[in-house]
């Protein structure tokens, strides 16, 4: 999710703590899941994260479905801040809401007080999404929102400098963009116009045809030539000669705003909680095109049912994640022109969702969920990328080191291996 990472201690835990409350608690009456009202109605809980638009969002699909299905009264648990920790708490303590908004990133850490769940592959155009459930080889929660980047570029900004813009529907390959992003930076000091916002190594690693691990989950594989790639990459945009503000320009600096500004002239790692903001641009200016080589991970949010759910609980929640996940009532409501929580997972809401902001190429947001790379099941996965990241972070230049990262990646991805094998 967007801006959030699961502490690795929290991981680390979190499934001794699961166990607890694993097992279904038959005539529950606990405030965090829901209750039969004694008037015909199921009553269920929903937690869920956002700010105040992405929560007015929610809302509006959770009237929607109360409207289709009278039967079924849903609590909305709207949780503001550090939403991983206070949903493990109350799973822990027993009050686990029925159904919960979960990350596929997050999943792994969670999966053990989830009910498994059916997932018809069929029923969603991309494949990763189908998939974004499933914990090794079974389905825990079914896709609701797809966060696919893409990345957004001044078409002014190109059109001065007398470069090509990119395609709104082809990658450009990551060393057009390097060269690209050379030629569109110019000045110095306080008056730089950067070439590209920062570059995120996770998303780059991706782009550059890199991962973290093989395709089978079992080997570590970011320090390989790729992965050094495309570290090196991130350092060399930030020197005083490089594309791209260092972080300590960056920080506490709304990229968006030096986007519109012209202060950037691309802005990879492009969300599409951004569509809102861009849309109300002179669309004739900018525009959204795929990320460069391979593309950048993509995040699925999906629904989890609470094993600690009684029968008549679980049979309303399924029916509820089920309408969210499937229906266009549904589906339809996830983008507006003042908020957007990702891009629809069912093709019958596409139109609906690209018709937001017809002149931005919102197509690229969907190409970009059709071919996003899936990432294997790994166990371990927050607290062995945790580990990593901080690691990276300390010693060279993506952070605040300076080792060479030709040096560093390989040593972090053996001990990357030691703690993968450390979980078979």
């Amino acid at each position: 999710m967007q801006g959030k990472a699961l502490a690795a201690v929290a991981a680390a835990s979190f499934l001794a703590l699961a166990a607890c409350s694993s097992e279904p608690s038959g005539g529950s009456t606990g405030t965090g899941t829901g209750t039969g009202t004694g008037t015909g109605t199921t009553k269920i809980t929903y937690a869920f994260w956002g700010n105040n638009d992405e929560s007015a969002t929610i809302k509006s699909m959770i009237a929607a479905f109360e409207k289709a299905n009278p039967g079924v009264k849903v609590e909305a648990n709207w949780i503001q801040s550090d939403y991983e920790q206070k949903l493990q708490t109350s799973i822990a303590g027993g009050d686990a809401p029925t159904v919960a908004q979960i990350s596929n990133t997050s999943l792994p850490s969670f999966a053990n007080a989830f009910t498994p769940v059916k997932v018809d592959p069929g029923v969603y155009y991309s494949a990763a999404v189908a998939k974004a459930g499933n914990v090794g080889g079974t389905d825990y929660a079914v896709p609701f929102v797809a966060k696919s980047k893409v990345m957004a570029i001044n078409k002014a900004a190109f059109d001065s400098a007398g470069v090509a813009a990119p395609s709104g529907s082809a990658p450009i390959s990551t060393q057009d963009f390097v060269s690209a992003a050379k030629r569109l930076t110019s000045g110095s000091g306080a008056k730089k116009v950067y070439g590209s916002a920062p570059l995120w190594y996770d998303g780059w690693l991706i782009a550059e045809g890199g991962s973290y691990y093989g395709p089978d989950g079992q080997t570590c594989t970011m320090g390989n030539a790729d992965g050094i790639r495309a570290a090196q990459t991130v350092v060399d945009s930030t020197k005083p000669d490089g594309f791209a503000p260092n972080p300590t320009d960056a920080q506490g600096q709304d990229m968006f705003q030096w986007f519109t500004d012209g202060k950037v002239a691309m802005l990879p790692d492009f969300g599409p909680w951004n569509i809102a903001k861009i849309a109300a641009l002179d669309t004739s200016k900018f525009l959204i095109v795929p990320m460069p080589g391979k593309g950048e991970p993509m995040e699925v949010d999906s629904l989890g049912i609470s094993k600690s759910a009684t029968e008549a609980e679980r049979t309303a929640a399924t029916t509820f994640t089920k309408f969210m996940s499937t229906s266009p009532d549904a589906q339809n409501l996830l983008a507006t022109t003042t908020s957007a929580l990702g891009v629809p997972v069912i093709q019958g809401s596409l139109d609906t969702f690209k018709a937001i902001a017809p002149k931005v190429n919102l197509q690229a947001f969907v190409d970009a969920v059709t071919n996003a790379v899936t990432t294997p099941y790994v166990k371990d996965k927050v607290k062995i990328e945790s580990t990593f990241s901080t690691d990276l972070n300390s010693r060279t230049a993506i952070g605040s080191g300076n080792e060479d990262p030709a040096t560093v990646l390989p040593e972090l991805q053996a001990q990357c291996q030691k703690m993968l094998d450390a979980t078979k």
